[in-house]
This record gives structure tokens, C-alpha cells and sequence, in this order.
């Protein structure tokens, strides 16, 4: 032993060193990082008295107040809460220190042992300390500073006062900030009379307030409240037999408040992207001044469009087994500029919060066609006065089953140009282009359009059988609008701090996608639909304003659309069913996307453009207008049967070929 004793002395320095090197390291990590921490309040209920966040419209309008809370002492607080969420957040609280090594052991061996976060390590005093920081960082950095301004609520305030901040800050779901104010929203009571069952689904609402929100997830959230009970029981705070008894208990949840605030649906995208982007506790509890682009006249205006409209058409469809109401969307972008000034996800946001102008769930089905006519034109040089010929066909797909495209109403026109085409919507000339030019060509223009969504290459592209939302088609048609110009859609315009200080400001530059010869010919093949085509209802409704546009539907009538722009909006409506149900009225007839979208379109821009002058659509240098015959796409002479105006470049010749001269007899 005598002879080890060297080593051990050396193993001994050894240890000391290192721990000496980790009380020296750990002293110089404090106080370099002091110098940035937070000063703590005199009072710690001065941390639930944080400036809330304000968002406001493009005119000026408040419209959303985030982070406003009710504080309570912690007397008037359910003392069946107070148990439920320390045996569900912080078993260990009254034995720790602002740091749980136990329970941060424990947590990393349950995620390990599950491959995913199912629990987590921080302690109450942990995440309490988070709402003084209110900065951009999200690094290893800001984790420590947490760590080290809870060790000093530790040292300063006591357990109770902790948990009295901690219960009167944390977010429930539904907007409910702090023990109080959830109490209120959920069971109409005061914080201090919740039952046990109440408390325990509470306590479990803050891991999760939007999974386990009883709204919308009733089951889910008891599901929770019985996890929250069994800890209870297992940390002592409630017997088996009280634990029992609260299960069987009635829950008296109230019903949800009806919002007909319409625009919440905006508002929720704004506060998503922004928490994304700088985090939560920023957005909730900086005191910020969110400017947003919204028009809260355009979105109230587009809410009575579209509840006016389809009140109507539910009054006109045939009986269904399911009592899914018909949904739709609507968004509308400011063409200049790429700002949104109007976005409608849902018939109503208390039914459901589903965001469905964000999403890409449904089918644009003919309204995508003007991608696949404009490739044809930029590839192939057609243009509005080419003839193409209308008629059965079968294309065969490598590798599957031949498809044979099918035009709505079964009938064919024989040759026709490519305007007409456009105007009848014909699904065969479209499958034509579409096999002419290549579907990676047509995703390839639908992306200069800005269109990020997941885009089938297969033929049955050009028919729109791939998912795009309301918001990328609104953006893409304002392209067309703005005669190649791309503005990237926006929706905040700047930021500001409590003290003025500007965060953020957006600033927007347009991209030059396609040269306006390029695309003023299909802007004019797209006023023919408004004027004369699938959506003369627009017309025949008394919109008087230059316009130009596309319907959509969909196989069965599934979905129903219409993407139509004037000078200074473009405006993307759908409407559906969430279950995908047909759209048929009472005597089985199909709902189109010129009946069924195209009015919600007209009645919006109607109010949107009352007593604005009509301003039409400028013409780019290098366009000339010529009247041709429809069956031959060129110059119109007396015997022409049908004749249409087309917009074409001054180089091209829509001059009839000459004839040829008969040759002489032979002897």
C-alpha cells in the first residue's frame, strides 16, 4: 500500500486541480456573463407586469394584444392547482435549488429511452427566469443565463413567491395568460374554486396548450388531467381514493367563446411566423408594436362576401349525411407591393382555426392552366393566335396506364386558338401543351411565379392535380397583374420596441420574372375569360373594373375556384368541403368555380374598388391588337364565322398565307 501512496497523492492533486480548474471556469462563465444578465425586481410579481405586444392593421386599427395577464396572490389560488403543478413540472421544487439534478437525469433517460422529448428537465424556477430574457438569442449561451438567473430567484425570493409568479404567467391555450384569466375561459370560476379534476387538467395544459386544449381535444386534455392525478397521487398530494373520485367528477366545461373577429385566421400567421422567427417569450411578453399589412375593411369585407355567398349556396345543395359546413378562402395581395391585405382561412374561426388560405391541401384544378399555356408560348412560340385542334386523345405515360384527358361537358371545338382555349377552359389543349412542352418546364415557369409548393411531374400537371394554396395563387396571378413583376407576399411591415426603437422594417423590391411581352399576351387571353369565358358571370354580375382571371374546378367538384387580378389586387377564392365531399345542388348539379367563387370574388372587389376610377391594364411597347378568325388564327376577312381580338408582338404575321397558284394542264 506503502508504495501506492505516491500515485494516490498524485491522483488526489489531480482531482483537486480539476475541480479547482471547474470553480475557477465556472466563476469566469458567471462573471462575464453578469455583466448581461437582467437586473431582478424589488418585487417578483413585477415579472407578470412585463408591456404586452400590440398588433396593429395597415390603417391603423389595434387589432390583437398579446401577453395580458390577471395576477392573483397566491392565496386566492386553488391550493389543488398549486399541488397538480408541481407534481407535474417540478417534483422537486421545494428541494432544490433553481436546479433539479435528479430530475434532469431522469428526463434525459425517459427521452432516451422513448427516441423523443417526452419529458423535460427544466425546473419551475428555470422557466420562470426565461421571461426576463427578452432578446433574439436561442443558443447554449442564453440556456446558461437562464440557469444562472434562477439560481439568484433562488437566493432571493422565496419558494411561495416563485410559484406565484410562475402560476400567474404561464400560457394555458385559448389566450389564456396565468392561472386566473384560464380558470375563467374554461370553467367561468375564479382560480381559487377550481375542483380537483379542473386543477389537475390545468396543470396539464402548459406542456402542451394547443394539443391538449379541451376545445378542441376533450378527450386528449382528460387524458392529460389523469396523468396530472396519478403524479399527484404518486408525490402524496391526494389519495387513491380522492384520485378515483376526481375522474368520476363532472368537469363543467364551459362552451368556447365565438370569435367573429374575422381577422383572427391573419393574425394567428402573423404570431406563428413571428415565434418562429425571434421565439415565443419575445413575441408574447416584448412589448412590441407589430405593424402588420392587413386592411381591416378589405378582410371585414371579405367576410361578408363570402359568409353572404355561401349562406345562398347552402340554401341551394342536396341533403348530405355529414353536417360539415361548406368552407372557403380567400386572400387578397396588393399587386405593387406583394403586401396581403386580406386573408380569410375558414367560414368561421370558432368552428375552426385550420388556416386554409395557407394551405395546400386542395387542388387548383383549371386555374393553373395559364402556367402550362404561358411555357407553350415561351417554348414553343405560340401565341394567342396559334391554332391548336381540339379533339379525343390518349397520351401514353411511360411506365403507367394511358391517360385520356377529358373535356368538361364531353364535346370538342376542332381547331381553335389558343385564346379560345383558354377562355372554354378546354382540359384536351392543355394535356396537349402539357405533353408538348414537359411537365419540368411547366414546374420550372410555375416556380419563377413564386409557387413553392410540391409540384407532380407527370402530365395530368396541367390539369392542376397538384396542392397549392390560396396564398401562392393570389401572389402568382399579381405576377401576371404586375406584367412579370414578382413581389415576394408579406405581411409585417415593421417592428417596434416599448421604447420606439424600430426592430424590423420591410422593405420591397420587385424581380422582373418575365419580360412583359411574354406576359401581356396571356394577361389579355385572361381578360377573355372574365369578359367572355368561364367567368363572364363576373360581368353578367355588373363588375365593371378591367380584370382578367381563371376558374377552377376540380374532378367531382370537389373544389371550386377563382384566381382573378385588376390593376391593383389579386384575389384567390376556394371553396369546399374539408372531407372532400362533391358540391352538388338539389338537382345534382355540380358546383363550378364560376358559381361557386367567382361571385365571393366580385362582391369583395366590388366594396374593395367602390368609387375608384377603373384603370386598366397598361400595354408594353412591342404589342399590337389583331383581329383574327378563330378556326384559323389568322387576320379576319368576310368570311371569317368567328372573329377575336388578340394581343400578339408587333413581329409577329397573322397575315392569311398566300394561295397557290393552280398549275396549267399538263398536254
Amino acid at each position: 500500500m506503502t508504495r501506492f501512496r505516491p500515485l494516490l497523492e498524485k491522483f488526489y492533486f489531480f482531482l483537486y486541480g480539476v475541480f479547482l480548474l471547474a470553480v475557477v471556469s465556472g466563476l469566469g462563465v458567471y462573471f462575464v456573463l453578469s455583466k448581461d444578465l437582467p437586473q431582478l425586481p424589488e418585487n417578483l410579481a413585477n415579472i407578470n407586469l412585463s408591456l404586452p405586444t400590440e398588433i396593429y392593421s395597415s390603417d391603423g386599427e389595434r387589432i390583437k394584444v398579446l401577453g395580458e395577464r390577471r395576477p392573483v396572490s397566491i392565496e386566492d389560488i386553488s391550493p389543488h392547482f398549486l399541488n397538480a403543478i408541481i407534481s407535474v413540472e417540478d417534483s422537486n421544487f421545494y428541494d432544490h435549488q433553481g436546479l433539479d439534478h435528479i430530475g434532469l437525469v431522469r428526463a434525459v433517460y425517459m427521452n432516451f429511452r422513448a427516441k423523443r422529448v417526452v419529458q423535460g428537465g427544466s425546473t419551475i424556477t428555470q422557466q420562470l427566469s426565461k421571461n426576463l430574457f427578452f432578446s433574439f438569442e436561442r443558443n447554449f449561451v442564453r440556456k446558461i443565463k437562464e440557469l444562472l438567473i434562477a439560481l439568484q430567484l433562488e437566493a432571493t425570493f422565496t419558494k411561495e413567491q416563485i410559484l406565484e409568479a410562475y402560476s400567474n404567467q404561464i400560457y394555458f391555450g385559448s389566450g389564456a395568460y396565468g392561472v386566473e384569466e384560464a380558470a375563467d375561459v374554461y370553467f367561468g370560476k375564479r382560480a381559487q374554486d377550481l375542483t380537483l379534476l379542473q386543477a389537475a387538467l390545468l396543470a396539464g395544459l402548459p406542456n402542451s396548450p394547443n394539443n391538449t386544449n379541451p376545445f378542441y381535444n376533450l378527450d386528449r386534455a382528460l387524458s392529460r388531467a389523469g396523468f396530472v392525478l396519478k403524479r399527484m397521487w404518486k408525490e402524496g398530494f391526494i389519495t387513491a381514493d380522492e384520485k378515483v373520485q376526481a375522474l368520476l367528477s363532472s368537469l363543467d366545461l364551459l362552451a368556447p367563446k365565438s370569435y367573429s373577429n374575422p381577422n383572427l385566421y391573419f393574425v394567428d400567421f402573423v404570431i406563428r411566423k413571428l415565434e418562429k422567427d425571434y421565439g415565443k417569450e419575445f413575441v408574447h411578453f416584448g412589448g412590441l408594436k407589430i405593424y402588420t399589412t392587413l386592411d381591416s375593411r378589405q378582410q371585414l369585407l371579405a367576410k361578408k362576401a363570402a359568409i353572404s355567398h355561401l349562406e345562398a349556396l347552402e340554401a341551394e345543395m342536396s341533403k348530405r349525411e355529414s353536417k360539415e359546413p361548406l368552407q372557403v378562402a380567400l386572400v387578397c395581395v396588393e399587386n405593387k407591393s406583394g403586401a396581403v391585405r386580406a386573408m380569410m382561412g375558414g367560414k368561421s374561426y370558432s368552428h375552426s382555426q385550420f388556416n386554409r388560405a395557407i394551405s395546400n391541401n386542395r387542388l387548383p384544378g383549371s386555374s393553373f392552366k395559364p402556367f402550362v399555356y404561358l411555357t407553350a408560348m415561351m417554348e414553343l412560340g405560340y401565341s394567342p393566335a396559334t391554332v391548336v385542334r381540339d379533339e379525343p386523345v390518349i397520351i401514353d405515360i411511360p411506365g403507367g396506364q394511358p391517360w385520356e384527358p377529358k373535356n368538361f361537358g364531353k364535346v370538342f371545338a376542332g381547331d381553335i386558338i389558343l385564346k379560345k382555349a383558354l377562355m372554354k377552359s378546354l382540359n384536351v389543349i392543355s394535356a396537349k401543351l402539357m405533353q408538348a412542352v414537359g411537365p419540368e418546364k411547366v414546374i420550372e415557369t410555375a416556380r419563377r411565379f413564386g409557387i413553392k409548393s410540391p409540384l407532380g411531374k407527370n402530365y395530368s400537371l396541367a390539369l392542376g392535380t397538384s396542392g397549392i394554396s390560396p396564398l401562392e395563387m393570389a401572389s402568382a396571378y399579381s405576377v401576371i397583374a404586375n406584367l412579370g413583376i414578382y413581389n415576394e407576399p408579406y405581411f409585417i411591415e415593421k417592428i417596434e420596441d416599448f421604447h420606439g426603437n424600430q426592430l424590423y422594417e420591410h422593405f420591397y423590391q420587385g424581380i422582373q420574372r418575365f419580360p412583359q411581352k411574354v406576359i401581356y399576351p396571356l394577361l389579355d387571353m385572361m381578360k377573355g375569360v372574365v369578359d367572355a369565358g368561364t367567368a363572364r358571370g363576373v360581368r353578367r354580375m355588373g363588375f365593371r373594373h378591367p380584370a382578367a382571371g381563371k376558374t377552377g374546378t376540380t374532378n367531382d367538384f370537389k373544389d371550386a375556384w377563382f384566381n382573378g387580378v385588376t390593376k391593383d389586387f389579386a384575389v384567390s377564392v376556394w371553396v369546399g368541403y374539408d372531407n372532400n365531399e362533391p358540391m352538388l345542388d338539389k338537382r345534382g348539379r355540380g358546383l363550378t368555380g364560376g358559381r361557386a367563387a367567382a361571385p365571393i370574388w366580385v362582391f369583395f372587389l366590388q366594396k374593395v374598388l367602390q368609387g375608384k376610377n377603373k384603370v386598366k391594364f397598361p400595354v408594353p411597347t412591342g404589342i399590337k391588337f389583331e383581329t383574327v378568325d378563330v378556326r384559323t388564327g389568322r387576320l379576319a376577312d368576310e368570311l371569317s364565322l368567328e372573329t377575336m381580338s388578340v394581343a400578339v408582338k408587333e413581329e409577329l404575321d397573322l397575315s392569311p398565307l398566300p394561295e397557290i397558284p393552280e398549275l396549267p394542264e399538263m398536254p
